[in-house]
């Protein structure tokens, strides 16, 4: 797992922290200038309760504080990845690419040979952060009323290291 100094990764189990989650996750995704609007913004924090006991979240902290997460839910053959999010003044110092190397960490410890995420095309740094640590687009996707694909499925096979 890639290490910051200073930053932990580790699951999360204690649903008492959904709220701290919850708000970590809005103001990241309220800050992404994408459309149509991320459907996390109609969360609650009584769903990433629900989601902290049914999938696995990941959390980094510095000094005890929520400082980026992302939840894994594993699937028959991979482990899908989503609501990837880094508080604003800890963006671009390796926080997403440690959480990222947690899920690696988690999907090998499950025996999933892929890691699968979805992120939108206008997203461009989400894009190069995926590829760097060796994603691939697999799919377009067109959100319902688009007329044009407004996201990217990508993958990455774990067992040899090349996409599928």
């Amino acid at each position: 797992m890639n290490r910051i100094e200073g930053v932990s990764v580790r699951q999360l189990h204690a649903p008492s922290r959904a709220p701290e989650l919850f708000a970590l996750v809005q103001r990241a995704f309220a800050d992404l200038s994408i459309d149509p609007p991320s459907s996390v913004l109609k969360e609650t924090t009584a769903d990433f309760a629900a989601r902290i006991a049914s999938d696995i979240a990941l959390i980094a902290e510095a000094s005890g504080a929520l400082i980026g997460c992302v939840f894994c839910t594993p699937r028959p053959a991979s482990l899908y990845v989503g609501r990837l999010a880094v508080r604003a003044e800890w963006r671009g110092q390796g926080v997403a690419s440690a959480l990222l190397a947690g899920a690696k960490d988690v999907a090998l410890q499950l025996a999933l040979s892929r890691v699968e995420l979805s992120t939108r095309i206008a997203l461009t740094s989400n894009i190069r952060l995926f590829e760097a640590h060796g994603f691939e687009i697999t799919a377009a996707q067109t959100h319902a009323g688009f007329a044009v694909p407004t996201s990217y499925d990508m993958t990455l096979n774990l067992a040899t290291g090349e996409v599928n």
